[in-house]
């Protein structure tokens, strides 16, 4: 046989075991980008899974405190939030602070204790530089300015893509503003 014809062995390794998708791949939020969309707000939404007010609200706190402390983020802070924050989509503050500091539940650097008010404290452990932050009345009527609504087994027609719209507008909202109108630093001596 001419060695330019000899046929050809093709293996062909599936790539995942449940059907057609890559097994190496990260969960697809729900998330319409815009092009305002600040880059940082896709890494938030990807962490999180959903662009909505509460998240968008503890990413801008938790960016505000690292600038606040001199910080890096992930290894060089501890972060202490108290609040209301038992269930979504309170709770999902935690996620926001969380991605945009670094500290984290896991590495034991971002501690949640049950409040009646949020207040996080962000600590440079490299200088012990502290700040308190606490969210504005405009920041806190932003964020009670819609009634949650679950997520799982929502059907077309039943209300959830209004819904969904109005969350994502006001995140954008929160995003948009600038940090004074949603955050009150201190920094104690």
């Amino acid at each position: 046989m001419n060695p330019c014809f000899r046929p050809i062995l093709l293996l062909v390794l599936p790539t995942c075991a449940f059907g057609n998708e890559a097994v190496d791949r990260l969960p697809q939020p729900h998330y319409h980008r815009q092009a305002s969309d600040p880059p940082w707000l896709a890494e938030v939404v990807q962490f999180h899974g959903h662009l909505g007010p509460a998240v968008v609200a503890g990413a801008k706190m938790g960016m505000a405190g690292l600038r606040a402390v001199d910080a890096k983020g992930y290894f060089d802070v501890e972060v202490i939030c108290e609040g209301p924050l038992a269930k979504p989509p309170q709770s999902c503050f935690l996620d926001g602070l969380q991605v945009a500091t670094g500290a984290t539940m896991g590495k034991r650097s971002l501690e949640w204790v049950q409040a009646d008010q949020i207040t996080v404290r962000v600590k440079n452990t490299r200088t012990g530089k502290v700040a308190v932050l606490r969210p504005t009345p405009k920041l806190i009527e932003l964020l009670g300015s819609f009634k949650p609504q679950p997520k799982v087994g929502a059907r077309p027609g039943s209300g959830q893509e209004q819904h969904d719209e109005h969350l994502e507008a006001v995140a954008r909202q929160i995003v948009s503003m600038p940090e004074r109108e949603l955050v009150s630093i201190s920094v104690p001596d």
